[in-house]
């Protein structure tokens, strides 16, 4: 009994291996990281003001990644550059460079595996604190 109560309370102090993205750290651009999630499409306001005159502001739909577990982004340590770093992230919009039409609707309501480069939310159509340039969408293999 001594035993299996030890073994217990081992497993609950252990990190679970089948929470990839909470181990480590992801970097900044230029390194490419693979990250899974839920993919969700919120309604934002844009240009000109971003919200602060909702009657003239553009609605723009953003595609946001749901993480299962929050991540942390740092710069690169080879980098000089020191960008913030950003810990407790659950929500990555995500930029499709390559798919200005928005075919990426197939993916809605799916969990998904991308592939890119994240950068911190600072521009004006970045509406979470750490977006992600994707390159590739379902690589195969698991999260990093």
């Amino acid at each position: 009994m001594k035993t299996l109560l030890a073994l217990l309370a081992l497993l609950t102090i252990l990190p679970s291996a089948g929470h990839g993205q909470q181990q480590g750290w992801f970097h900044y651009d230029p390194s490419v990281s693979r990250i899974q999630g839920n993919l969700i499409q919120v309604t934002k306001y844009g240009k000109p003001t971003y919200g602060s005159e909702p009657e003239t502001d553009e609605k723009v739909e953003v595609p946001i990644l749901v993480l299962p577990t929050p991540i942390r982004v740092r710069t690169n340590p080879e980098r000089r550059d020191a960008l913030e770093p950003m810990t407790n992230v659950s929500f990555v919009q995500l930029i499709f460079p390559d798919d200005p039409a928005g075919n990426l609707k197939k993916y809605l309501d799916q969990t998904i595996v991308v592939s890119g480069t994240l950068a911190l939310g600072r521009r004006g159509g970045h509406f979470t604190d750490v977006v992600m340039t994707v390159k590739v969408v379902n690589p195969t293999g698991k999260p990093l």
